[in-house]
């Protein structure tokens, strides 16, 4: 078991969390000015300050707008929240609610800014924000995974896991240069998708805010035919490298060598000025069902300290927004999370393709597995990291490491509730 710290050091890290966040904290009139925190960057963080410009002119609101690093966002809200120098509204990914709910930092999205069956929303958006029965962000933007197939290399479309395991040794012996399929077969974020399409469902405990340890079993049949699936490809069909990252797979394919990958919306600028020809997919389905990659949601959620704080209602409204979120997904590569967003974008954007590719990461998304917001999640990445390391490398089989993997998740949750 891992050594806890002592009490004067837990004292002295809670200090200078303190410090840090009353240094970035805003020294105006926080009284009538709407606090909104977030980690967007770049073109991101410019479409974002320029349209919120725009609003305070048409609304007569002030806002003042903080840039914390993402490695630092939750701690920090987690630490000011409480002390009341927090956010009104904070721009986060989706798999914080629970952490920050049960922490008791949030409030329930006014239902005319979402419902939990909006139509306006695709189905995907509202679920992910949803934990304990309320809906705790307003989405903004999405992203998931797809296949990126290098049309050059691999001509054909595959139509199931096993005909991408066949198309793939098909371009390795058209190409000896060349990897017909690679990503980091331990990254969990990745490989879950492909367990899905097998039928696993070890997760679904963890979409109840009142989580049964004993419900949690990883080694089920459907989890060792994916896990073995995915080890296949390095142990029996020799497609994957040992030691293969994702950042060697992404270079690989922009140089042309490599006929398909998995790829996020962040890849996409790179692969489009690196001249590769490509096309993008969903991920074929499964021998059980679709293929669900991992789905987050970024959106707008609100301090239950600042309900009734003036101009709150109106900018969590205008960040959701069909008009804005489709400037942030022109400006972010990432995919939109409600329906006239995606109208938006289709009318106005000037690259076709770019459009397209949204609407494609969108629409992969609808069979996808939003990533779970529940706090006890946090138990499961590293355990499952280290199964599949494990499994891939051919150390141990797939069964008796997710059964051993069981135990480990349950024990650090055990611990981590305790």
């Amino acid at each position: 078991m891992t050594e806890l710290p002592s009490m004067p050091s837990i004292r002295l890290l809670s200090v200078m969390l303190l410090m840090l966040v009353f240094a970035c904290h805003p020294s105006g009139d926080v009284k009538n000015t709407v606090i909104l925190w977030t980690a967007f960057e770049g073109a991101e963080l410019t479409t974002l300050r320029s349209s919120v410009k725009e609003f305070e002119v048409t609304h007569d609101i002030n806002v003042e707008i903080l840039k914390v690093p993402f490695p630092q966002l939750q701690r920090k809200v987690l630490v000011a929240g409480p002390a009341l120098q927090g956010p009104d509204l904070l721009l986060g990914p989706h798999d914080w609610i629970g952490i920050l709910q049960t922490a008791d930092l949030l409030a329930p999205i006014p239902s005319d800014i979402v419902g939990t069956e909006d139509p306006s929303f695709y189905e995907i958006s509202t679920r992910a924000v949803t934990y304990d029965h309320a809906i705790y962000s307003a989405p903004m933007m999405l992203e998931c995974v797809v296949l990126a197939r290098n049309t050059d290399l691999c001509p054909v479309k595959p139509a199931s896991l096993d005909d991408l395991v066949e198309e793939a040794l098909q371009c390795v012996k058209r190409n000896p240069e060349a990897l017909g399929f690679a990503y980091q077969l331990d990254n969990f974020y990745f490989s879950w998708a492909f367990m899905a399409g097998f039928g696993a469902d070890f997760l679904a405990p963890f979409s109840e805010a009142d989580l049964s340890l004993d419900s949690l079993n990883f080694d089920t049949p459907a989890a060792v035919n994916g896990a073995t699936w995915i080890a296949n490809l390095r142990r029996k069909h020799h497609l994957v490298p040992p030691g293969l990252k994702n950042d060697t797979a992404v270079e690989l394919f922009l140089k042309g060598r490599l006929g398909m990958m998995i790829c996020g919306p962040w890849n996409l600028g790179a692969m489009r000025a690196s001249g590769v020809p490509f096309v993008l997919e969903p991920l074929p389905p499964g021998p059980a069902q679709e293929s669900s990659p991992f789905v987050g949601v970024t959106g707008a959620m609100l301090s239950r300290f600042a309900t009734e704080k003036k101009g709150v209602h109106e900018l969590l409204e205008f960040l959701v927004s069909p008009e804005l979120t489709a400037r942030l997904c022109q400006s972010s590569g990432r995919a939109p999370a409600r329906k006239a967003t995606t109208e938006i974008l289709e009318r106005e954007e000037k690259v076709a393709a770019v459009s397209a590719a949204l609407k494609l990461f969108s629409e992969a998304a609808q069979s996808g597995t939003p990533l779970p917001n529940h706090p006890a999640m946090a138990g499961v990445w590293a355990p499952m990291e280290e199964a599949l390391e494990l499994i891939t490398t051919g150390q141990t089989e797939a069964g008796s490491e997710l059964k051993r993997t069981t135990e480990r998740v349950r024990a650090k949750i055990r611990f981590m509730t305790e």
